[in-house]
């Protein structure tokens, strides 16, 4: 009997290998940057988050554990490009005892993984480093130093550096990679980290993302690296919309850049109706003081408890101001919803029980063709790309693997057929025991 050969990265001009990949916010990006001579596998620990992938038809390696693998592997030696977006819950308690200690942890080991130049040291200090993050109470703190681990292995074993490294998270993060950056530079890479808004580009959700983009250039370290310019205005409550281009008078500060996407745009086709948003946080520490957004505005950031966002019928009393009645309440977000307030193609195929996770934690698409676009190509994308990934569908599979249609209903808890999120226990290697910010 003929086995199938596991899934592995096919060689082309720019082959990502994308670590932590979670349902393929950055790898459905690469699929429409196909002509371009991009192509991407995904390494991806969670089994439903995987199920979402291979339904979208993207590449996902056999292997599910990230520290299991590494840049000689078969399945990614072809890589030429390094993304990731490591697990963040340890740095995520903001202004905690505990997230300043792991934060002062992840940069202290960072270092010791710094200025190798042999394969034999490398690998001494991985091991200590390895032994200390496993023994540590949040074995999740060591998550961040996979992405780092596999750029030295893929100079000092593979003997050939990624061209390219893109690595992206939440903003507490973005001190670790301001220390990878100066790490980097010294192996050989320009480099930069900032913090990016995704309304900026069109994205219709507030969200802030620190990323991390790296060019290998040994003759050029200290060389300035572009960063996605904006497309679009930035969000600020109680700031006024702007008006559409056209309507610009020549010479306008804001000639450049189009009006936000709002929830309202996004959601055209299933919300006919205006409305308001109000968010599952609470503003200021305040649990009962709880964010609004009208339908003209941007989502608030989308979490995997996005279910617990309430919409109700936009209604304002004589002075302005939003009055909430229960009467008024909708239908809560479905799944291809919430999809779409990331920017994923309405047609997403998302898979199991857990979906608002997988959405939660992903990278916009819209975001990442622009972070792709300018680390890869060194230019912003194509207008065309924008609407590819709307009008994105999934492959159609044989018929023999031909899942069960899903049923989009606005408001229910799913749009496709479960999928068994269960895991065995996670390993001491670096797994998550979810799906990944991805």
């Amino acid at each position: 009997m003929t086995h199938p050969s596991p899934p592995s990265l096919p060689p082309a001009k720019f082959g990502i290998v994308d670590l932590f990949a979670g349902p393929g916010g950055l790898d459905i990006a690469a699929t429409i940057m196909k002509d371009e001579g991009v192509e991407s596998i995904g390494v991806e620990w969670d089994d439903a988050t995987r199920a979402t992938r291979a339904a979208a038809g993207l590449l996902t390696t056999e292997v599910k554990d990230v520290a299991a693998l590494g840049p000689c592997d078969p399945s990614v030696v072809e890589a030429t490009v390094l993304t990731g977006g490591p697990p963040c819950q340890s740095f995520s308690v903001a202004g905690s005892r505990k997230g300043h200690q792991a934060l002062d942890d992840v940069l202290r080991l960072a270092t010791r993984l710094a200025d190798h130049e042999d394969e034999a040291s490398f690998d001494v200090a991985w091991k200590e480093v390895k032994t200390e993050t496993d023994a540590m109470a949040d074995d999740r703190t060591g998550f961040v130093l996979q992405p780092l681990r596999w750029i030295m292995e893929a100079k000092l074993k593979r003997r050939r550096p990624y061209e390219v490294v893109v690595l992206e998270q939440v903003p507490t993060v973005l001190p670790v990679w301001k220390h990878f950056v100066d790490i980097l530079r010294r192996t050989g890479y320009a480099a930069e980290a900032h913090v990016l808004h995704t309304e900026d580009f069109g994205v219709p959700q507030t969200r802030r993302r620190a990323v991390l983009i790296a060019q290998f250039d040994p003759q050029n370290v200290h060389r300035k690296v572009r960063f996605p310019e904006a497309t679009h205005q930035r969000y600020r409550k109680g700031a006024e919309r702007l008006h559409p281009r056209e309507d610009h008078h020549e010479g306008s500060l804001f000639d450049d850049v189009k009006p936000w996407v709002s929830m309202g745009d996004a959601l055209g086709a299933t919300r006919t109706t205006d409305f308001v948003m109000v968010s599952n946080y609470g503003s200021g520490g305040d649990p009962k003081n709880r964010g609004r957004r009208e339908s003209g505005e941007p989502a608030p950031t989308i979490t995997g408890k996005v279910r617990r966002n309430r919409l109700y019928r936009l209604r304002k009393d004589d002075s302005g101001e939003i009055v909430i009645r229960h009467e008024d309440e909708l239908d809560r977000l479905s799944s291809q919803e919430a999809g779409l307030l990331q920017s994923f193609p309405a047609a997403y195929p998302w898979r199991s029980t857990d979906v608002a996770q997988q959405i939660g934690n992903a990278i916009p698409p819209r975001l990442s063709l622009h972070i792709l676009s300018m680390a890869l190509l060194r230019e912003p994308p194509q207008h065309k790309w924008y609407t590819l990934l709307e009008e994105w569908l999934p492959p159609t599979p044989p018929q023999w693997a031909a899942a069960p249609p899903a049923t989009v209903r606005r408001g229910a808890p799913q749009t496709s057929p479960p999928v068994s999120s269960s895991v065995p226990v996670r390993p001491r290697t670096g797994a998550p025991a979810k799906s990944s910010a991805k």
